[in-house]
């Protein structure tokens, strides 16, 4: 199953991402791919209560922050795999010694691969279009990127959700959710 979680900042999106891997994870290994590369007091803070938050339970973490179809060489066919979050990633691929324009496809293609090998796959990105703000070229340029990712991840995924101030709006799959017992 393909969990594709979307919201703003500070959402909940992470902690519905963390339950939702939980609650689906029966066998295997339950398996957080991090990817945010600290830029940053204010990451580095996030980042541990990230940490804190997963604390007593049963993730093992690992830190991939690029090249995510390389995270299959550590997944098995039982595993459950929570992907947190598509937003550092392609920040990550897109801004590297120079600007990489039109990463899209090797994300998509790494997160096909990783969908083919997990049991389960939970998927969080981040809803950053909602505001009239005019930015530079470079900046739109990410936006439009993460557009085209996270719309192909919500094709892809049997679910897709929207959070908002820790509450969900489920687009597609909530069927899926009640026979799981999810919700």
């Amino acid at each position: 199953m393909i969990i594709f979680i979307c919201g703003g900042s500070k959402s909940g999106k992470s902690a519905l991402g963390e339950s939702f891997s939980k609650n689906l994870h029966k066998e295997g290994e339950l398996i957080y791919l991090a990817t945010m590369k600290p830029t940053g007091e204010e990451d580095l803070k996030r980042i541990e209560n990230h940490k804190k938050d997963r604390e007593g339970t049963n993730f093992l973490t690992y830190e991939i922050l690029e090249n995510i179809e390389k995270a299959e060489e550590i997944i098995k066919e039982k595993d459950t795999v929570l992907l947190d979050s598509i937003t550092s990633l392609l920040a990550n691929e897109m801004f590297k010694e120079k600007i990489i324009f039109n990463i899209e496809e090797k994300i998509i293609k790494g997160i096909e691969i990783l969908s083919e090998k997990a049991k389960n796959l939970v998927i969080v990105s981040d809803y950053i279009f909602n505001d009239s703000i005019v930015y530079d070229s470079i900046t739109e340029s990410y936006r439009k990127s993460l557009g085209i990712i996270n719309c192909n991840i919500a094709k892809l995924s049997d679910v897709a959700i929207e959070a908002s101030y820790s509450l969900m709006s489920i687009y597609k799959g909530e069927e899926i959710l009640k026979n799981e017992r999810l919700i």
